[in-house]
């Protein structure tokens, strides 16, 4: 058989996509927990520091160093997840055209595309789209 398999390309094409939204569901889950505990965390760690800081008034250059810590050990996980999402939707655009005759790497083209190819499989005044079978009779050939 000449040409693609439209059946085994749906079938990839469905646990890619499958495989794509687990693990967008599975990092969603990782950053929330990830921000939930950083609140936690920075939330005592402040609070400390806010106390000592009202104890003893020379403490106040604390805040100096930590709040840069606070605002890093934030935004580093989030462009992460930025960075990973963005790869997501690159790979699920990549994926687009699965389900129309293209392989992954978009090697082959769907022949019954065009209704103006002529009995050739060419278009008119152009190179032949996709695969050509040999459609004479056995007596010809």
């Amino acid at each position: 058989m000449l040409g693609p398999d439209h059946e085994q390309q749906a079938r990839m094409a469905a646990q890619m996509d499958q495989s794509l939204d687990q693990i967008e569901r599975e990092s969603s889950a990782f950053f929330g927990r990830l921000l939930r505990r950083w609140a936690i965390r920075w939330g005592v760690i402040l609070a400390v520091i806010f106390a000592l800081t009202r104890m003893v008034d020379w403490l106040d250059w604390l805040w100096w160093i930590v709040v840069p810590f606070a605002v890093l050990s934030l935004l580093v996980p989030l462009l992460f997840r930025r960075f990973l999402m963005k790869r997501l939707a690159k790979v699920r655009g990549q994926m687009g055209g699965m389900g129309a005759g293209e392989t992954i790497d978009g090697a082959w083209r769907d022949n019954t595309g065009s209704a103006e190819r002529d009995t050739s499989g060419r278009e008119p005044g152009g190179d032949p789209g996709g695969v050509i079978i040999d459609q004479r009779p056995d007596n010809e050939r």
